[in-house]
């Protein structure tokens, strides 16, 4: 009957450990991830448009590439296991010389032991967010000189 009473409160406090080590585990991969998509604007966003066979305004052409901001988010979100696959990138800042850019990514963080569920709160999952900062790597591209 001891080990029956005494068996609980340890697998409970293991559970809660083993959750709570997975969702900073998870916290770390995201705040990695935000690293790579604010990468990613930096230096992909910037690429010259008329290298590409476009002949747009660096604003419009910034909208068609940030699928490759998203994909290196999703890329480094791959490492963790118990995220789930919706991933929001959210760009904001200035893309023009010696700006900053901040990319924030969130994601869903699913809980994995439902009875020992002090980290998410009771829930099925919780929001993880992480922001990232980056200078603007863009370059002035002029076609008169050549």
């Amino acid at each position: 009957m001891e080990h029956a009473i005494a068996l609980f409160p340890v697998l409970y406090t293991f559970f809660m450990t083993w959750q709570l080590i997975e969702f900073f585990a998870a916290d770390l991969i995201v705040q990695r991830a935000a690293n790579a998509a604010v990468r990613a604007a930096a230096v992909v966003l910037p690429d010259d448009p008329n290298a590409f066979g476009r002949d747009s305004d660096m604003h419009e052409y910034a909208g068609m590439r940030r699928e490759y901001v998203q994909r290196a988010a999703e890329l480094v979100l791959m490492a963790a296991g118990n995220i789930e696959d919706n991933v929001t990138v959210d760009l904001s800042g200035n893309f023009s010389e010696h700006e900053l850019i901040t990319a924030e990514v969130r994601v869903n963080f699913r809980c994995a032991a439902s009875w020992a569920n002090a980290v998410c709160g009771g829930q099925p999952t919780r929001t993880i967010a992480a922001r990232s900062t980056y200078p603007y790597q863009g370059a002035r591209f002029s076609y008169d000189s050549i």
